[in-house]
């Protein structure tokens, strides 16, 4: 199982020599957009590997490894739409983040190599996939409004994004505790366990983001105060929602 560790850290390694290259100025974005591609495919094929050595048993431990790839992809889509110093602001957050949490779950991989129980509801899938989907999306959340914050000029347009990604994000993730309650009755008839850490964790994400969905519509708040705190959830979505993923440390790139 070594060689599928070592795409998922290849990915990890391509996020970073993008992230370096779009900081390098002009020159390196076309490089940096390069190895996000490259970056994304890796990524996507780190999980078809995890999916097809484990199968017919569900994978352990992607919600952070497989995060990088998704938001790769998203990220992709969203620069396509974008332009100027937007654009590349968003370039940057993306493979920023796509390398910090790719070297976390390569260094900390959690018991890497055992599959969870069977996969015997189509739902099993949605959990995973929309919880992937609902976590890249908030973090797209979080690029724009830092964006916001960072170039006053552009804020109203980053901030109208900023909200557009929250919205696609509190749908996954709505989407994704559905499936996995629906996972749970469909395969065994009983509820979710909430004595897990990581039910509990994923629940209290979704409450902040109601939070801030109402900051949003009910304009309670400024809009760099509702910026900030679309920033302060990246952090959250890390320590809460990624960090149950992460285990002892294992050394990178071993044989």
């Amino acid at each position: 199982m070594n060689e599928v560790r070592h795409i998922a850290e290849l990915s990890a390694l391509l996020f970073g020599l993008g992230a370096a290259a779009a900081f390098a100025g002009r020159r390196g974005v076309a490089a940096a957009r390069m190895l996000l591609v490259l970056a994304t495919a890796c990524g996507a094929a780190y999980l078809g590997a995890r999916y097809w050595r484990a199968w017919p048993m569900t994978p352990m431990f992607l919600g952070a490894a497989g995060l990088p790839p998704v938001l790769g992809a998203l990220g992709l889509a969203a620069l396509r739409r974008q332009d100027g110093a937007q654009r590349l602001f968003v370039l940057r957050g993306v493979l920023l983040l796509g390398f910090a949490v790719g070297a976390l779950a390569a260094v900390f991989p959690k018991d890497f190599y055992l599959p969870f129980i069977k996969t015997i509801s189509p739902f099993a899938h949605a959990l995973l996939a929309f919880g992937l989907l609902g976590r890249a999306a908030l973090f797209l959340c979080g690029i724009h409004a830092a964006a916001a914050l960072a170039a006053p000029g552009a804020g109203e347009d980053a901030q109208r994004r900023a909200f557009s990604w929250l919205a696609r994000g509190f749908a996954f993730w709505t989407l994704s505790l559905f499936g996995g309650e629906l996972w749970c009755y469909a395969g065994w008839g009983t509820p979710v366990v909430w004595e897990d850490a990581s039910i509990i964790t994923a629940m209290a994400t979704w409450f902040f983001y109601v939070g801030l969905i109402h900051l949003h519509l009910t304009r309670s708040w400024s809009a760099p105060a509702r910026a900030a705190m679309a920033v302060a959830g990246v952090g959250l979505i890390l320590v809460l929602n990624c960090g149950p993923d992460l285990g002892p440390f294992h050394p990178p790139f071993s044989w």
